[in-house]
């Protein structure tokens, strides 16, 4: 019994030295992610009226296709390697989940007062949601998402580039 309890003592000193170590990396790493960081909230809507209040809009692949060819901003916030196995023209990488690696080259792109498309693979994908509510934190106000993502872009057999960032 009183080996059992020595065990047990251990394996939570090891816990939490392993949780101080993680939580200390986390924090010095400029890589690292804050854990008690609230996502922004952000009105998100499919009307178009609703953003001139600020917010963000949901668009079709129509819109999409407009939005493309008047030379807006486009914005892919899927991985690097879905990015190089194709990508609507002109996009620029921002990896949600790897936003550390690719800001420094997108953010000074970007401009305020210029409209800004994100998207990432389909539908049920909300990484482009997610990623345009950072942006709006940012500053990026005029923002739209096309929830049909590369996969419908693709489908309906619209250009496609391949390649790295």
């Amino acid at each position: 019994m009183k080996n059992i309890k020595i065990a047990i003592v251990q394996a939570l000193v090891i816990l939490a030295v392993a949780v101080v170590a993680g939580l200390t990396f986390n924090a010095l790493s400029p890589k690292g992610i804050n854990p008690f960081k609230r996502p922004a909230h952000v009105p998100v809507s499919s009307d178009s009226t609703q953003v001139r209040d600020g917010g963000i809009r949901i668009i079709d692949l129509e819109e999409t296709r407009a939005v493309v060819e008047s030379g807006a901003r486009v914005i892919d916030a899927r991985r690097k390697e879905d990015f190089e196995e194709g990508h609507i023209p002109g996009a620029m990488l921002l990896d949600y989940y790897d936003m550390g690696t690719y800001k420094d080259q997108v953010l000074p792109s970007l401009s305020s007062d210029r409209l800004i498309m994100v998207y990432c693979s389909e539908v049920s994908c909300d990484d482009s949601e997610l990623l345009a509510k950072e942006l709006y934190s940012l500053g990026f106000t005029s923002l739209v998402v096309f929830k049909g993502g590369f996969a419908e872009w693709s489908a309906a057999g619209l250009p496609v580039e391949r390649g790295a960032p």
